[in-house]
């Protein structure tokens, strides 16, 4: 009984680790990339005061993944350009006895990004990512957009997050 207990456990730690991988799993183009640089957003949009927002939530999104430490342009290995090309607002949920008017509204970022080498000047990648959330109307629907602008702001940080440091 003993035996088989110990082969058993023997073979539950030996084959449980054979597809997992620790430490980062960098895409191909990012595998010489060990430092990165996140300028301010570029803005194309009629939304003001966005840029750093943006940027500094996916900041700490990579900090917090770990894989890519975060220094100046002049330190880095890359810099991870980004632009808010269109924002996206619209109905989702109707008030019940009026239909004209919208209870929920959705929220939709779209960034174009592109990773370049500082030391080749060559596109390592490059791409879209979106980033969603929906809110509620209220009595101050100018502040509740603003709150939930930083809710998609994490959100695309997210999805960057994972293309850049994991390509997927």
């Amino acid at each position: 009984m003993k035996n088989c207990l110990a082969v058993a456990l023997i073979a539950v730690l030996t084959l449980s680790g054979c597809a997992y991988k620790f430490g980062e799993i960098r895409p191909t183009p990012m595998r010489s990339v060990r430092t990165l640089s996140v300028p301010t957003f570029k803005n194309n949009t009629y939304e003001s005061r966005i840029e750093v927002l943006f940027a500094d939530t996916l900041v700490k999104r990579l900090q917090q993944d770990g894989t890519y430490q975060i220094v100046n342009s002049n330190q880095a290995d890359a810099i991870l350009s980004c632009t808010i090309t269109k924002i996206d607002r619209g109905a989702l949920r109707s008030v019940q006895n009026n239909v004209l008017a919208t209870s929920e509204f959705s929220l939709t970022v779209h960034v174009l990004y592109t990773v370049i080498d500082q030391k080749t000047g060559a596109t390592l990648m490059s791409g879209t990512a979106i980033g969603q959330t929906s809110f509620f109307s209220g009595n101050d629907l100018q502040t509740i957009e603003r709150q939930a602008m930083s809710n998609a702001a994490a959100d695309l940080a997210n999805n960057l997050g994972s293309q850049v440091a994991e390509g997927w």
